[in-house]
């Protein structure tokens, strides 16, 4: 039986319990086996100045993970050439994974509205599912708007297929918890709250490097 995982990416600048509810959301409502989380290493929208350094990113994912047996992390686009697109990280996943693993990439709903302005959007829908999580603050009939503009029809409540033979997108039913990295970063100095929002250890790694100092 192929494996089921789920890839999950973003700056993680840093990673928090919102990124880490997704990634148990999904696993749960889709059955995957893992997630593999991706820090993006020079992501197109980005500049080098808003983000820690990738090396302290990817090893504060991996400090998040060592608590969640099925959680995994790959620093993978510090192989690839900047910047960081989507469709060039998966296809070197899946070449690295092999033909045991079936991938679902997992996103925001935010992200996901902003899929027609991703480099080769429809060649990344025809290598793996799409898994969206919503946000409270998302308008779903956008995003229903969109899977039609983008050639998908309704297959069961969250379940959408494409007419084209891109692979399906999958609606997340529960809504994860709504925190964001700014906001993390804007309180970073407040030991009490942050650890209301991201993981002890991450905290204490946070403190002993001295990132994010004056919320930046």
């Amino acid at each position: 039986m192929k494996m089921r995982a789920g890839v999950l990416g973003g700056t993680f600048n840093p990673v928090h319990f919102g990124h880490l509810e997704l990634a148990e959301t999904a696993i749960q409502e889709y059955s995957l086996d893992t997630v593999i989380f991706i820090p993006s290493k020079a992501p197109p929208h980005k500049t080098e100045s808003e983000l820690v350094s990738f090396f302290h990113r990817c090893r504060m994912m991996e400090i998040a993970c060592e608590n969640y047996p099925m959680f995994r992390y790959d620093c993978i686009e510090g192989q690839l050439p900047a910047p960081s697109y989507t469709i060039d990280t998966l296809r070197t996943l899946k070449k690295r994974l092999g033909e045991d693993c079936t991938l679902f990439f997992i996103i925001g709903s935010d992200a996901f509205l902003d899929i027609l302005t991703w480099k080769s959007f429809r060649q990344v829908l025809s290598q793996v599912s799409l898994i969206v999580g919503h946000r409270k603050d998302v308008d779903s009939c956008k995003m229903v708007d969109l899977a039609l503009n983008i050639g998908y029809d309704r297959k069961k409540k969250s379940h959408w297929s494409s007419d084209w033979g891109g692979e399906d997108i999958l609606f997340l039913d529960t809504i994860p918890v709504g925190v964001s990295s700014t906001f993390i970063r804007k309180i970073s100095e407040n030991d009490r709250e942050l650890k209301k929002y991201v993981p002890l250890k991450v905290v204490e790694y946070i403190r002993d490097k001295r990132l994010y100092q004056h919320g930046g």
